[in-house]
């Protein structure tokens, strides 16, 4: 995925990795110990890189701000329902099956070593995961089938942090720390 609004290329050390909020895909039957990328079918590990890169396509992308995908999400797509409605309907399938097929599992990475920098977000040559976000049981309200299923999901979060070798919080603790930030 290439993130548009270029501004520079950097080099940035170990020492002071820049933050960064993407999305994985889980598959839902298939291994349960596995993020592939959102956008590929590329398989992440515990420690990304060396990635190439260059100065479009390339390198580990994520958004530099967590609320990005809401904020921006309708304006984008908006846009291309309005001006090209082939590409809407083009994509409802791969995206309906996509979804279907996988949970979304988002979270934090940290990111260094060359790193495209863009208005939105960063690409970068290195990145380690280090947090998954959960879904806060203690809010939850619905049926005794959904809070069975929200319990069953948060186990794999927690599983999937293990292998990964990071922390995990609930969006919702997440959202509240940060919103002196916003």
């Amino acid at each position: 995925m290439c993130l548009p609004n270029f501004i520079e290329t950097k080099d940035i050390p170990i020492s002071e990795p820049l933050i960064g909020y993407r999305t994985w895909r889980n598959q839902i039957k298939g291994n349960p110990l596995i993020l592939i990328s959102e956008n590929q079918n590329y398989i992440w590990s515990k420690l990304e890189g060396p990635h190439e890169v260059k100065e479009i396509d390339s390198g580990i992308y994520a958004y530099n701000n967590n609320y990005y995908n809401y904020n921006n999400y309708n304006n984008y797509y908006n846009y291309y329902n309005y001006n090209n409605n082939n590409y809407n309907y083009n994509n409802y399938y791969y995206n309906y099956n996509n979804n279907y097929n996988n949970y979304y599992i988002s979270g934090i990475i940290l990111q260094y070593g060359r790193t495209a920098i863009h208005r939105d977000g960063q690409r970068s040559e290195y990145a380690r995961m280090k947090t998954l976000f959960l879904i806060k049981e203690s809010d939850t309200e619905g049926s005794e089938e959904s809070i069975i299923w929200i319990k069953e999901f948060n186990k794999r979060i927690n599983d999937l942090a293990l292998v990964y070798e990071c922390d995990t919080i609930t969006w919702q603790d997440f959202k509240e720390s940060t919103k002196w930030i916003n």
